[in-house]
């Protein structure tokens, strides 16, 4: 089993006032809407900017903090990491994966461009999305191709993490999913499931329409660099030899087929 690591990094704008609320025990939740555009380099090397929206979550004493001092249009720096949560609606099994932030900064704004979007937000230019993972494949990797033939996969990762919690540590497992286009999706279509693999890439959005009808939204990672790390000669449950060190490193997403996997600004659920 791959060592846990799971970060999140995010400098935006607040698109609106913090949301905040309190549970029945008296904990204090806080949520901020963040706004950026990430800048991504397609094979001929044009810069296209992408936006994205993300909602995260602050508790506890840092959450009464700066409840009554954010305002819409702060520009704020986030760490944190994500988090898979399970539940179940009138018997059918939903999940989701949160921002939860374990740190964050108000930054000096002086300099930074941002501009409105459809809705009147401020949405920061030239912004940070980076996401840090490292744990084992659930599932062997999904390789297609596109109509114009650009290889995407998609993987399933189990990440790890161990954390104290009512005087003793606690283990939890984040199940993200993880997408990769062109060389680094080939690449990454020979791993099998139960490899370890080191992610780095951004966060994104996904939205669609349920065979009921309901509007439903999916957070993954767009790898941007897959690395594997090295356990020894033989993977293990399986008898494929390991090789040390194997990684490879891209440019991003396929932007022009890619986005249409960025849901339209109306569809955001904030």
């Amino acid at each position: 089993m791959a060592r846990g690591l799971n970060r999140v990094f995010l400098i935006g704008t607040l698109t609106g006032h913090p949301d905040m609320r309190y549970t029945p025990g008296g904990m204090a939740i806080l949520d901020l809407n963040l706004a950026g555009q990430d800048v991504l380099v397609d094979e001929m090397g044009q810069e296209r900017e992408i936006p994205w929206y993300h909602r995260v979550r602050l508790l506890g004493r840092q959450a009464e903090m700066w409840g009554d001092v954010l305002k819409q249009g702060q520009l704020l720096f986030v760490e944190g990491r994500l988090e898979y949560r399970q539940w179940e609606r009138e018997g059918e099994k939903r999940s989701e994966i949160q921002i939860r932030a374990d740190f964050v900064d108000p930054l000096e704004g002086r300099g930074r461009e941002t501009l409105e979007d459809a809705r009147g937000q401020p949405r920061l230019r030239r912004a940070l999305n980076q996401v840090v993972l490292m744990g084992n494949l659930t599932r062997d990797p999904d390789l297609r191709y596109t109509p114009q033939g650009t290889a995407v996969v998609r993987l399933g990762l189990a990440v790890n993490e161990r954390r104290r919690g009512q005087g003793a540590e606690e283990e939890k497992t984040h199940f993200i999913e993880v997408q990769a286009w062109r060389d680094l999706a080939e690449w990454a279509g020979e791993l099998r499931r139960g490899d370890g693999l080191l992610v780095i890439g951004r966060l994104v959005n996904d939205s669609w329409t349920s065979s009921s009808g309901e509007r439903r939204f999916q957070t993954r990672v767009e790898a941007l660099r897959l690395e594997q790390p090295t356990r020894g000669p033989e993977r293990t449950g399986g008898s494929r030899p390991q090789e040390p060190g194997r990684s490879v490193q891209t440019g991003g997403v396929d932007i022009d087929e890619g986005l249409e996997d960025f849901p339209p600004e109306e569809d955001l659920p904030f």
